[in-house]
């Protein structure tokens, strides 16, 4: 089972960010009625810039990202699109964007046709005791570029939808490199 799943945080970064502990009762995923009002209101708040939200990310029930991982819902998918191009192209791509530290790369095992993908916690390992330094998991190359081009393309959509386009024809090149290499 594969999961790729984009939520919006139901409070601001200031809010958010004072929580001990994050629950899916925090989010809200960008299909839910409520999602784009949500993403709004945060955009207007922030003058345009930027909506809080997080990406979870499992394969076979492991886990690479959880809700401790929140940050600006654009900077995560672009990151995402762009460490995958790179690492389709040259063999390995990272990211290092992130307002809370959180990096992640991916490596591709050449022998069986698969993805080691990293993703290092930065703050919510410092901040929670049971969120480890880092997670990895190896995922089917196929399997994860498709994946994440049906998910960064069901994430356009969404951010098309909202007042503010942001980084839309960023995301939307990214996500057509990536479909010239299925």
């Amino acid at each position: 089972m594969f999961t790729i799943q984009t939520y919006i945080s139901k409070s601001g970064y200031d809010t958010i960010d004072k929580k001990q502990i994050l629950v899916n009762e925090d989010f809200i995923p960008i299909h839910h009625l409520h999602a784009k009002q949500l993403a709004n209101q945060q955009l207007i708040h922030t003058k345009g810039t930027t909506f809080y939200g997080t990406v979870l990310i499992a394969y076979q029930h492991q886990f690479l990202s959880s809700f401790y991982d929140w940050d600006d819902v654009d900077g995560i998918w672009l990151s995402i699109l762009q460490a995958m191009t790179d690492c389709l192209c040259t063999g390995f791509g990272s990211s290092g964007f992130s307002e809370r530290s959180m990096d992640w790369e991916m490596k591709k095992m050449k022998k069986n046709s698969t993805i080691l993908f990293t993703w290092h916690h930065g703050f919510a390992s410092q901040e929670w005791n049971d969120i480890p330094r880092k997670s990895t998991v190896r995922f089917p190359e196929k399997v994860l570029l498709n994946h994440i081009i049906e998910k960064g393309t069901e994430y356009l959509t969404f951010r098309e939808a909202l007042y503010d386009s942001g980084p839309i024809q960023n995301i939307s090149k990214l996500i057509n490199n990536l479909k010239s290499f299925k």
